[in-house]
């Protein structure tokens, strides 16, 4: 129905639309996600400009046509400025960004998801960005309904072995004992420390979240295994994990600037 509404909202993606306009992703708490005309925001002295690029959280005028809304005012919120200025920050906002854009599915209104994307957002400037991801994580499951079990075994309910190595399996819906492996591939196998952070990742308050400390072994468990159980009940490789990693195993080539990296951001 055609007519004027206002909503605060975040960018999530942005594509050329015409000579000078932009066509616009932007998640809200109340109105889902909105595809919206962004009219004449490519030449420098539009007003709308400021507020309409990806990462930005801005209040929208929107008009609602047909098919598409028209962005006729906004006002910037946040632009997460420490995103902007480390590469490494960024690609991390890109990957929480994708999981927000695959969860909410056209003409659904989900506030949780919103919320959930606004402070993993801000989070990333205050915390260590993985345990950020591996949070975001774990309540993107719980909004879902598909957060794993993990104290008892999610096929049969029996005991957990704590000893060596605890196997998880998506199908299953959490931790599988000795009995049930093999039963529902995939299967992973992690250490009962890793299982003990995931679950406090399910509750631990953001603002709480830089005391947590990982060894490199827990970080490199849980960022293996957490992003492959949302990757099967999303159903779809997640594009940005290439980016972090890509990001992560290149060293800047003398210049200051990481040039594969760069390169990723810009394809």
């Amino acid at each position: 129905m055609a007519g004027y509404f206002r909503a605060e909202g975040i960018v999530l993606k942005t594509r050329d639309y015409g000579e000078t306009d932009l066509l616009l992703t932007i998640l809200t708490p109340h109105h889902g996600k909105v595809e919206a005309i962004a009219k004449g925001v490519r030449k420098s002295k539009s007003s709308l400009r400021s507020g309409t690029q990806q990462l930005c959280r801005s209040r929208f005028l929107f008009y609602a046509g047909k098919s598409l809304a028209t962005v006729t005012q906004c006002e910037v919120q946040s632009i997460f400025a420490p995103l902007r200025s480390d590469l490494q920050l960024l690609a991390y906002a890109f990957y929480l960004v994708e999981i927000a854009d695959v969860v909410v599915m056209p003409g659904q209104i989900n506030r949780a998801m919103y919320y959930l994307l606004k402070e993993g957002l801000e989070a990333l400037g205050a915390a260590r960005p993985s345990l950020v991801a591996r949070a975001f994580e774990a309540r993107t499951l719980k909004i879902m309904g598909l957060e794993p079990r993990l104290d008892r075994c999610a096929s049969c309910d029996g005991m957990l072995e704590l000893k060596g190595k605890v196997t998880v399996a998506p199908a299953a819906g959490g931790a599988i004992c000795s009995r049930c492996r093999g039963q529902k591939p995939p299967e992973y196998q992690v250490v009962p420390g890793s299982i003990k952070i995931w679950q406090q990742l399910n509750h631990i308050n953001w603002r709480h979240l830089q005391r947590l400390r990982l060894s490199p072994y827990f970080d490199k468990e849980l960022g293996e295994i957490m992003p492959a159980f949302l990757e099967y009940y999303l159903d779809r490789k997640l594009k940005s994990r290439a980016l972090i990693n890509e990001i992560g195993g290149v060293t800047d080539d003398g210049t200051g600037k990481n040039r594969s990296a760069a390169r990723a951001l810009r394809n």
